[in-house]
């Protein structure tokens, strides 16, 4: 996968912060998931905002390892988590990690649902359903058989903008095409001049494409209520 945040990363907490997420809600979502189960392994842990709240509120023993592809976001997660999560550049088309986790959750990472009223489908960083289906394979192969996989769930890409402290002005511009790819781009600007931009592709997967895929690659849906859908690893 390409460096894709690098560019948004120096102001990616005060977006995220000025009311895109809400993670202690996510965090208060995943705890009960994860249950008495100690091994957790978060998929694109950014400047490390989740695990941060995952890590405050549960138990002490947690042992959370956490993966990124972009470099200037790990070195951010890194300074927020300290040495309370093991931290690792992965890519996840490359992943190569031992069978040993409970528990993987994608708050807005690689993968994560989108909804809107009634439907439903799976968004992914990954444009080719085959690139999906090798990603997918091999982080079935991290979790433990029983294990959960839970992604968050957000509403539909649109155009729109937001002030961020500072005075500086957070923009988004989204454009899909008729196979479902996404087309999104991402501004800071300072009085009018544009200080950051970031391009992001992403590709959404409609509810049964979405599910004959997870399953081929051996995860069944439990549960999708709320604000995480729950797959199991078979």
């Amino acid at each position: 996968m390409p460096d894709s945040y690098a560019d948004l990363s120096r102001f990616y907490d005060l977006v995220m912060t000025s009311g895109y997420y809400d993670y202690d809600a996510y965090a208060h979502a995943i705890l009960p998931c994860i249950g008495t189960r100690k091994d957790v392994l978060e998929l694109g842990v950014g400047t490390g905002l989740v695990a941060d709240r995952l890590l405050a509120l549960g138990p002490g023993d947690l042992r959370l390892t956490a993966i990124d592809h972009t470099d200037s976001m790990l070195a951010q997660a890194r300074d927020r988590l300290g040495d309370r999560a093991r931290l690792r550049r992965e890519d996840i088309l490359d992943l190569d990690l031992p069978s040993a986790f409970d528990v993987a959750y994608s708050v807005g990472g690689v993968w994560y649902i989108v909804q809107d009223g009634e439907e439903s489908w799976l968004s992914s960083h990954l444009m080719e359903e085959e690139d999906n289906e090798r990603a997918l394979t091999n982080l079935a192969a991290a979790i433990r058989p029983g294990g959960s996989l839970l992604l968050s769930v957000q509403g539909p890409h649109r155009r729109s903008d937001r002030p961020l402290p500072g005075g500086l002005l957070y923009t988004q511009h989204v454009e899909v095409d008729p196979a479902g790819r996404h087309l999104k781009d991402y501004f800071i600007e300072d009085q009018g001049v544009v200080v950051a931009h970031q391009r992001l592709r992403f590709r959404l997967f409609p509810r049964e494409a979405a599910d004959r895929l997870l399953r081929r690659c051996g995860f069944h849906l439990q549960d999708s209520e709320g604000v995480l859908w729950q797959y199991v690893r078979r």
